[in-house]
Formats: C-alpha cells, sequence, structure tokens
C-alpha cells in the first residue's frame, strides 16, 4: 500500500523499528521481480525478507486452523472505554486485521499483545554458552523463527476463539495457552516434508531421539545462552553434557505450577502420542528394511525408505494438528483444564472419524495417564467414557428445555464456586 504498510485480509505488516526510528521500506508481493523469483531469498539482514517471513508463517498458521476448524478466523475485539456520547455499544470494536511489526522491541523476546492485537517481535545481541554454536553478537532476529511466528499468531488465534482463556481461574488455563501454542508451532514444523528428511536420515528414522524438530526456536535459546529452546518439553542435556529424551513424571502436574513450565508437560503429552501413532505407521516399513528383525541394518538410509518414512511423519503430524485444533470447538468457554481438553480431543476426532486403525485416540489417553492428567467426573479412561455424550432431542419440546436447563443450573453452579 502507498502508506508502506503489507495489508492482507487477515494481517497487516508495519515495520517500523523504534530503536532507530525508522521505518523500512516494505516488500512489494505483487512486483514482477517478486513473483518471478517466487519470492525474496532468505537473508537474515534483509528487513523485507523479514516481512515476507512474518506474513507467510502467519498466514500457513491461519490457513491450518480454518481447515481444521471449518470456517474463517476471527480475531478478538478490541474492549474500549465506556464513552457516555456514543452509549453502550461502543465497549467493543470489532478487528479485521492483527498487526505485526517484525522489529518493534530491542530485547530477546516475542508476543501478543490482546490491548494492542498486534505481534510483536524483538531482536538482539546472542550470547551463547558455546562460541561453536553461534558467534557472539551476532544479530538474532526473532521474526525469523518459524516457531516463534507460529507461536505468537497461535496465542492470537486463540484469544479470538476463547478469549475468556487468558483469564487464569486454575492453574492449567495460562499453561493451556502457552502449551497449546507451542503444539501448533510444533506439528505445523513437522507437518513439511521436505523439512523432516534430514532429520530423519540423521535420526535413521527415530524421532524420539535428539533432532532440530523436537526442539522449538532453537537459534533463539542458543542465542540467549541455554541450549538448544526456551522450553524443550521433549528432552534436554543430562549431567553427562549428552541429549536424553524426557521421561514423563506424573508428579509434575501436581508440582509445577509456573505457566511455561506447566505448559510443557501438555507439549510432552502430545508429543509421545504423536511418537505412538508414527510408529504404528512405519511398522511395516522397518519390517520390510529390517527383513522382519525391527533392526534396521548399519549405514545411511535408503532415500526411498527416507522419502517414505518422512511422508508418513508428516501425515501424523498433519492429523496431529488438525486434532489439536478442532478439540478447541469442544472445549468449555472458560475454566479450561488439560483433562477437559484430552476429553475435548477425543469427541472431536470420534465425530469426525468412526474408525481408528492406528488408534490415535488411545495414544492421545496413554500419554496423558503417563502424566497423571485425568478428566473429572468419569468412570474409566476409555474412550467411550473420555467422549462427550451426544445429545439427543426426541418429538417432545420440553426434552430439549430440560438439557439446556440442567447444563445452565451446573454451570452457574461451577461459576459460583470458583467466585467464591
Amino acid at each position: 500500500y502507498s502508506d508502506g504498510t503489507l495489508r492482507g485480509e487477515y494481517i497487516e505488516v508495519i515495520d517500523y523499528d523504534p530503536t532507530v526510528e525508522t521505518f523500512y521500506e516494505t516488500v512489494d508481493f505483487k512486483s514482477e521481480s517478486f513473483l518471478a523469483q517466487n519470492g525474496l531469498s532468505p537473508s537474515e539482514s534483509n528487513p523485507k525478507f523479514h516481512q515476507q517471513m512474518v506474513y507467510a508463517v502467519a498466514m500457513t498458521t491461519i490457513k491450518n486452523f480454518e481447515r481444521a476448524l471449518g470456517r474463517k478466523v476471527l480475531w478478538s475485539t478490541r474492549k474500549l472505554e465506556y464513552d457516555p456520547e456514543h452509549g453502550k455499544d461502543q465497549y467493543e470494536e470489532y478487528i479485521d486485521r492483527i498487526r505485526i511489526y517484525p522489529h518493534a522491541i530491542r530485547e530477546a523476546n516475542a508476543y501478543y499483545s490482546p490491548q494492542k492485537k498486534a505481534l510483536l517481535f524483538g531482536y538482539f545481541h546472542s550470547n551463547p554458552i558455546d562460541q561453536a554454536d553461534q558467534m557472539p553478537g551476532t544479530l538474532v532476529y526473532t521474526c525469523l523463527s518459524h516457531d516463534i511466528i507460529a507461536h505468537e499468531t497461535t496465542h492470537a488465534i486463540l484469544d479470538g476463539l476463547q478469549r475468556h482463556y487468558n483469564h487464569p481461574t486454575n492453574p492449567d488455563v495460562l499453561a493451556f495457552h502457552e502449551g497449546f501454542a507451542d503444539i501448533i508451532a510444533l506439528f505445523q514444523h513437522f507437518s513439511f516434508p521436505d523439512v523432516l528428511k534430514h532429520q530423519i536420515a540423521k535420526t535413521k528414522g527415530d524421532l524420539s531421539r535428539q533432532n532440530l524438530l523436537g526442539e522449538l526456536a532453537q537459534q533463539f535459546g542458543v542465542a540467549i545462552g541455554h541450549y538448544g529452546n526456551l522450553r524443550d518439553a521433549i528432552g534436554g542435556i543430562n549431567e553427562n553434557g549428552e541429549w536424553e529424551p524426557k521421561m514423563p513424571n506424573p508428579n509434575e502436574y501436581n508440582e509445577i505450577m509456573q505457566p511455561h513450565a506447566r505448559g510443557s508437560i501438555l507439549v510432552s503429552a502430545v508429543f509421545e502420542a504423536f511418537l505412538s501413532i508414527y510408529q504404528r505407521r512405519i511398522a511395516d516399513l522397518n519390517r520390510i528394511a529390517s527383513n522382519g528383525t525391527g533392526i534396521l541394518p548399519e549405514g545411511e538410509l535408503h532415500p526411498d525408505l527416507v522419502n517414505r518414512l518422512a511422508s508418513e511423519a508428516s501425515k501424523t503430524a498433519q492429523h496431529i494438528l488438525h486434532m489439536c485444533i478442532r478439540a478447541i470447538d469442544y472445549c468449555p468457554p472458560t475454566d479450561i483444564t488439560f483433562g477437559e481438553y484430552l476429553r475435548a480431543i477425543i469427541t472431536a476426532d470420534s465425530d469426525l472419524v468412526s474408525s481408528d486403525p492406528y488408534a490415535y485416540r488411545l495414544a492421545f489417553i496413554e500419554a496423558f495417564k503417563k502424566r497423571g492428567i485425568y478428566p473429572v467426573g468419569i468412570n474409566s479412561l476409555s474412550v467411550e467414557s473420555l467422549r462427550h455424550p451426544k445429545i439427543t432431542v426426541s418429538e417432545n419440546p420440553d426434552s430439549l428445555i430440560k438439557i439446556i436447563a440442567s447444563f445452565l443450573r451446573s454451570y452457574a453452579n461451577r461459576i459460583a464456586y470458583h467466585s467464591d
């Protein structure tokens, strides 16, 4: 646009750097040179590529939500101060686009602002513990991290879907916001087959071993002096300096209350479910490649096998991603818990797909069970018990009224309990 704004139907990118008080020139998506080379080439020093990066990843995240939910994404409304001249209708205003600022702050941070309805990304000079990982003093831009962009975009989308999830009525609420955003970033990353091929070849198909895709925002974490990433829910470095997968601990759910750390429990549960499903999907490929022994021969995997494994991993990640997103429509509008989210995942998937040949639902149940996450109000931890009962309406309209009245009575009692 003529005002220097990169604007689309959902978002607008405003590249203003308050540190140097400068508006960077905006990339023109409609120019012939841009279209001829299929976009700008990756560059850490080109602000135009930074704008392209945040726009592309944010729109990819939006597309995944719309594909899973089957409807358009809407942003949360902006609350306004009461204006007596305009009356009560001015309490809130509709937001058609959120803003993205690729160079908003000069610090190691990135966040979604519910008040500004904006995603703000920072940049900073790196300070790695091991200089072999990264050159000290390198400028690190959070707007160049796929995982950070997807994470913050998910915060904005979830705010529009469930705006009361910003109110910490129990320890799981804010933790769910963080964990859910990490889940979307992680599995959106896993859904790209070409990205997976290198890691599958490196780990010989075992994605539970150390790999870049299991570490969110790795460069960001290295730059500020931490190994791997900020919230590595999959594994970490042990006392011997070796990476090892994180073993589930059922006590953590009762002991950890900090939102980011508690959210990592949810991430690890979903990631374990993914690994279980992935192993079931590639069991036949492993039998063929190992002549039935289950032990792959020494040396590199055949490129054809790598391609097949990457395809299965990508397909599984896309399924998990959509399962986790669809479940949002089955979650309570307030006071979300991890147990309620598990019920929502099982119910949403059961409503969409009747059969479950690869035991997706059982994989989720087992992963949550290992971490001591149980829903309340059920008799057993089975698919039938976890699935919310369907509401059947008879020809008598009074039955529907009774169902609604019963729900409202129970809901009112819960609200009163939390208020007390």
